[in-house]
């Protein structure tokens, strides 16, 4: 039954502010976003299961996420890796969830995005230790012979955006591009046109939330291993400290004194990329009808 699956899906792109929208959304009475949210079944056995860590793999597995919204307007899900494999998710969506499926892409400046990108994998997968300029230059070599890294270090193919919006809006007459720029700068606006887009009641919606903060790395690579990776040390970790609060507290104190700020992108670094996303920026500057001239200067 379609009620046991999503017809809502936050499609990308990765840290465009798609994990705020899908905690936000979660706050309307008629909307259901799945946890995880990021379960990417659509691509999962496409790319090869061992990519996405945390991806789901088994169709009842999948529905079972949704099942505590059957009664809902929308069920949603927002695996943001679907908006670069348009080929293969777009008649997966056709053939399990419906032509009427509503579909939400979030755009950032692709610049911004693919600096971004590669510091929150720096962050948190324990495969990405490269400086940027080596990982940018090296990344689909990397992808391509490496069946274990995740599709997030695609860090030039996230950016190109005007074919992978154009596919989507080709495909389906219910698409909804929201740019980060606006997005940031009014929230609430941006959230307004969401609820009016999915024809819902404009609620208020708590903001004040903060989700998946940037802007710093560990201080020694070791750390990640220790405290990202899975292992014995945070297996007895959670048995030892089993309050749940006090973790937090423990994790504020490691984060305030073991981490940094992260480093600008060099202005070096940063005409290259310019280079290389600019024609595709004029494209889809032309394909939304926005002017994005921003994202080059």
């Amino acid at each position: 039954m379609k009620k046991d699956l999503p017809n809502l899906l936050i499609v990308g792109a990765a840290k465009s502010g798609t994990t705020s929208l899908h905690n936000y959304l979660n706050q309307h009475s008629d909307v259901f976003m799945c946890s995880p949210k990021e379960p990417h079944y659509l691509i999962n056995n496409e790319i090869g299961s061992n990519r996405i860590k945390v991806g789901i793999t088994c169709f009842d597995k999948y529905k079972k996420l949704f099942s505590k919204g059957r009664s809902l307007k929308y069920r949603g899900e927002s695996s943001v890796m679907y908006l670069m494999f348009p080929d293969i998710v777009i008649p997966k969506i056709k053939e399990l969830l419906g032509d009427d499926t509503k579909i939400i892409i979030m755009l950032r400046n692709p610049i911004e995005r693919a600096f971004s990108g590669f510091h929150h994998n720096k962050r948190y997968d324990v495969d990405e230790n490269l400086e940027f300029d080596s990982a940018w230059d090296t990344c689909e070599e990397r992808y391509i012979s490496n069946l274990s890294i995740s599709p997030a270090t695609r860090y030039k193919e996230l950016g190109l955006y005007y074919k992978q919006v154009s596919t989507f809006q080709s495909s389906f007459k219910n698409v909804h591009v929201i740019i980060y720029d606006d997005y940031k700068k009014d929230i609430k606006s941006s959230i307004k046109k969401v609820f009016e887009f999915l024809n819902l009641e404009n609620t208020e919606i708590d903001t004040t939330s903060k989700h998946m903060v940037g802007g710093w790395e560990w201080k020694y690579g070791w750390l990640k291993h220790i405290l990202i990776k899975k292992n014995k040390f945070r297996s007895f970790w959670k048995k030892i400290i089993f309050i749940k609060s006090f973790r937090k507290l423990i994790r504020l104190v490691v984060h305030n004194r073991l981490t940094n700020s992260t480093p600008v992108l060099s202005n070096k670094m940063k005409k290259e990329l310019v280079n290389f996303y600019k024609h595709d920026i004029n494209k889809t500057s032309v394909l939304l009808n926005k002017n994005l001239s921003n994202w080059l200067s």
